[in-house]
């Protein structure tokens, strides 16, 4: 079986779909180190990647954003060329995949369907291309990767895919994020950062659905009542629909006590995650929510919105609020930032938490998929 993996996703600062890919080879390399994977990518895409694994560079023609042309050269002429550099199997990490594999299998992982239940955070353009993309591929014969359960209920649910086309393959936290004991490395960062006393973590794209115009005021309600000093460090690129925030809250994100970082690598996240007295991630919909789960790995205490897959993979681990609602997300941080014990009680289940959930076995399991995809296609 030879597999090709499209990383056309894979960017210099990875993010979401960035972060499952390297997840993925990591898991691929470990378990299945003889196993022949091609990379479909562009030169720009291999800047981060650790390692080539075992299998040939695919060069693609074009990037994922180059619409038309480029979806007329993933549709029509790339099954063609991936069935003439014998290539059995293509996985799409990044919700795009060929209609028609032309005898090629085709595997796509979909991470949420935000264009169909909250096409409000997202521009009108990408809703639409990929509500047509989507629903035209839930009628092909791809087979199809969910992160979580809520996720594979939604594909059923609005795109009605066949339950015995989805598997349910579960992301995890990386090696570096867990609990560091290291003191002078966790000074140093803050230092290096400019953070000085308590702060509350924030990680992740600055856009609608993350819901920060809702965290931020409750936050500073929050730090007014109990916790004058603390910060809220805000880390992330700006993305889509940013500037929303700066109409929505406006001089309220002059308050001194908000920190933006910009974007930050991941050999740094660990430290800050590991530094902050709470983790807040009350975001409007995930399907999966790595973030909340690498912060469990890292032991901070955890706020998350109850809703979509979040409780899934949280469990009892973090205080759960509504994400719509500023009261019960202020409501949420107060309680973290003056209840020690509920800390220390977040802090040891966090890890534990995240240790059930491993990038080994979402490898075996996306290998599972390819074995039966690939004997379909036979």
């Amino acid at each position: 079986m030879r597999i090709c993996l499209d990383i056309r996703a894979l960017t210099p600062r990875p993010t979401g779909v960035g972060n499952y890919i390297l997840g993925l080879l990591e898991g691929f390399k470990r378990v299945a180190p003889t196993q022949e994977i091609c990379l479909l990518a562009r030169l720009d895409n291999l800047t981060c990647l650790p390692g080539l694994p075992n299998g040939k560079l695919i060069r693609a023609a074009f990037a994922h954003e180059s619409h038309p042309l480029g979806d007329a050269w993933e549709h029509l002429f790339l099954p063609r060329r991936l069935k003439k550099d014998g290539v059995d199997l293509l996985h799409g990490p990044a919700m795009l995949a060929p209609f028609d594999g032309r005898g090629l299998a085709v595997v796509a992982t979909v991470h949420d369907l935000v264009p169909f239940t909250h096409p409000e955070t997202v521009p009108p353009k990408y809703a639409s291309y990929m509500r047509w993309h989507l629903g035209r591929l839930a009628r092909s014969r791809a087979w199809f990767i969910a992160p979580s359960q809520a996720t594979a209920d939604e594909l059923q649910e609005i795109l009605n895919v066949d339950p015995a086309r989805v598997t349910v393959v579960a992301e995890a936290a990386r090696a570096a994020f867990r609990v560091i004991d290291d003191r002078q490395a966790l000074e140093a960062a803050r230092y290096r950062l400019g953070l000085d006393g308590p702060f509350v973590l924030y990680v992740g794209n600055i856009e609608p659905r993350k819901n920060l115009a809702r965290l931020i005021p409750a936050f500073l309600r929050a730090a007014d009542q109990v916790l004058p000093q603390c910060k809220l460090v805000i880390t992330g690129q700006r993305a889509w629909l940013a500037q929303r925030l700066k109409s929505q809250l406006g001089a309220a994100l002059d308050d001194k006590r908000l920190v933006f970082t910009g974007y930050v690598p991941d050999d740094e996240l660990p430290l800050l995650m590991n530094l902050a007295l709470a983790f807040a991630f009350p975001t409007l919909h995930e399907g999966f929510g790595l973030p909340a789960l690498e912060a469990l790995a890292c032991g901070a205490p955890l706020l998350a919105g109850a809703v979509g897959a979040v409780p899934e993979v949280v469990g009892q681990a973090a205080v759960l609020v509504d994400p719509h609602s500023d009261e019960a997300i202020a409501q949420g941080l107060a309680r973290l930032m003056q209840d020690e014990s509920l800390r220390r009680q977040l802090a040891q289940a966090g890890p534990e938490r995240a240790a059930r959930f491993s990038w080994d076995q979402a490898a075996r399991q996306t290998l599972d998929v390819y074995h039966r995809a690939c004997r379909e296609e036979a």
